[in-house]
């Protein structure tokens, strides 16, 4: 019985140790991708309890200009195998994202080592990764939450991350940046910990220079007058990459024409518009009707800027498309009746409704006279209006925007002149904004610092008086069009009255009238537009 046992664990002992001696490789034990490579294939170590240990290479480049600086994949590649054939690893597999952004952590190739990770620690598979090397810690991320967590997450064992949910590492799996070597994960030497997280901070730091630069570079770009760039190209319009400017598709300019005054003089919907032209639908309408720079100008993060290319539109055509969409917004919910969305009761301040009387006749009634609708006004009570034949009331507020057509008269107290201010201040906005971009990249050492902050700041509060003058005069400007038209629409309203539609009569007085309020005796208050307009234009 002994003898046999003796035999058993001989043979046992033999077994186990041709096991240890049999050489593996990693294109027998892996599953290789596109995206992965092998580069030293001599041999697979084998742990104790029977885990391949493999050693795996990241390289990620986002763009070609990446590859021109310096950070190519072939040049990190050479970096990685020089260190792992200098440290004696026996073994090593690539794995590659080419074209993929460090900002976001959800990369093919780096998802495939974490997959290979968790694969083991679930019990899934006997490919342990024993080691990652990476050419620099900004070509794992250029996010610091991101490196970090992955860090917290795949690299470090369970027992020391602090902030994972998902860590289930027996021991730490070693790390090793090429480019900074003394920034590693190392299982004798817990300190590489703290510099790596150093590194991971500067590499967020420098990709945030980067951006704060292109912000720059586009602003300065825009201030000269050339366009963003070839995407989101205005309708009207085509990029042209010689001059960086948009130039005018004329075709495509006259329908824009079109549409601007079948909306403003015709007051077509958007869909009508979008079906006459054979848009997609109003949302498309709507977007040209909001486009400014089809004004010549380039807006850009709030900020307007003179443009190169030559306008479709003019500004006060613009202007009053951008009104039209504000009052048709207003009244969306407006009616076909002539003072729709303009009546309201002088007893509670509520708005007042037309509602249908009889077969043919309509009144207006206060809204809060209806128990339903108090909550809606805050009122406790019902309100005690009269309701009031419609025809009587609208009869009433045409005959006073007869009697007030004396206030559309000229009185030649300001005249246009020749000169845009706003296109002058413009164009000094223009030339100190490109001073201040020459004083930031200003390097001399003969100039203090101090100094050079002084004229800095001077530039600034020149910049912001500018853009002060021109808010002003463009608000002058846009009440000065806003009366010049509400005048010469009621100078002339009696006489065009009689041969106007019904839709073109409501367009007027929703033009002229900014509220009619009715009181319970009879009293018709006809606020206008046009006096806020005229007060506006005499405290200026």
């Amino acid at each position: 019985m002994e003898k046999r046992c003796d035999i058993l664990l001989k043979k046992k002992a033999v077994k186990e140790m041709k096991r240890t001696e049999r050489t593996y490789h990693l294109k027998n034990i892996l599953d290789m991708r596109s995206n992965m490579k092998i580069v030293i294939d001599d041999a697979v170590e084998v742990s104790e309890d029977g885990a391949y240990l493999v050693n795996v290479g990241y390289l990620r480049v986002s763009t070609d200009r990446q590859a021109d600086k310096g950070f190519g994949l072939d040049i990190q590649e050479a970096d990685i195998i020089r260190y792992c054939t200098a440290n004696g690893y026996k073994n090593l597999v690539l794995y590659i994202d080419d074209g993929y952004t460090g900002t976001n952590m959800d990369r093919p190739a780096l998802q495939a080592i974490i997959q290979t990770i968790r694969d083991f620690n679930d019990g899934k598979s006997r490919v342990r990764v024993n080691a990652m090397v990476v050419a620099r810690i900004d070509r794992l991320g250029r996010s610091l939450l991101g490196t970090l967590q992955f860090i917290q997450d795949y690299i470090v064992c369970a027992k020391d991350s602090k902030n994972s949910l998902v860590n289930r590492n027996r021991e730490d799996i070693n790390f090793v940046s090429v480019a900074e070597n003394y920034c590693r994960i190392d299982r004798d030497n817990p300190q590489g910990k703290f510099l790596l997280m150093l590194f991971a901070t500067l590499a967020e730091f420098d990709r945030d220079q980067i951006v704060e630069k292109l912000s720059r570079g586009r602003i300065e770009r825009v201030a000269s007058g050339k366009w963003m760039g070839g995407g989101n190209t205005p309708y009207g319009y085509r990029y042209d990459r010689e001059s960086s400017s948009l130039v005018v598709v004329p075709e495509e300019a006259e329908v824009v024409k079109e549409i601007f005054r079948l909306y403003i003089e015709e007051k077509l919907s958007p869909q009508k518009i979008a079906e006459r032209f054979g848009f997609s639908g109003d949302k498309a309408i709507t977007q040209i009707l909001r486009r400014k720079s089809l004004t010549g100008c380039i807006v850009y993060k709030g900020e307007e800027y003179p443009g190169n290319h030559e306008a479709i539109i003019p500004l006060d055509v613009w202007e009053q498309a951008q009104e039209e969409l504000e009052r048709r917004s207003v009244h969306r919910t407006a009616s076909n009746y002539l003072l729709s969305g303009l009546l309201y009761c002088g007893e509670c301040g509520a708005k007042m409704r037309y509602q249908r009387w009889g077969n043919n006749g309509h009144k207006l009634v206060c809204y809060t006279t209806q128990d339903s609708s108090k909550r809606r006004f805050g009122t406790a009570e019902s309100c005690d209006s009269e309701r009031f034949r419609s025809e009587d009331v609208e009869q009433a507020v045409i005959s006073e925007l007869f009697r007030l057509s004396y206030l559309g008269l000229e009185n030649n107290k300001k005249t246009a002149g020749a000169i845009d201010p706003v296109g002058v201040l413009q164009k000094e906005l223009a030339a100190e904004r490109r001073r201040l971009s020459r004083l930031y990249d200003f390097e001399d050492e003969d100039e203090p610092d101090d100094v050079l902050f002084e004229k800095i700041q001077e530039v600034k509060k020149r910049m912001l008086s500018l853009e002060a003058q021109i808010r002003n005069e463009e608000t002058q400007a846009s009440i000065d069009k806003k009366l010049r038209r509400a005048k010469k629409l009621l100078r002339t309203l009696q006489s065009t009255w009689p041969h106007m539609s019904d839709a073109e009569r409501q367009s007027a007085c929703q033009e002229l009238i900014d509220r009619v309020v009715i009181y319970k005796d009879g009293t018709i208050d006809v606020h206008l537009k046009l006096k806020s307009y005229l007060q506006s234009n005499e405290n200026s």
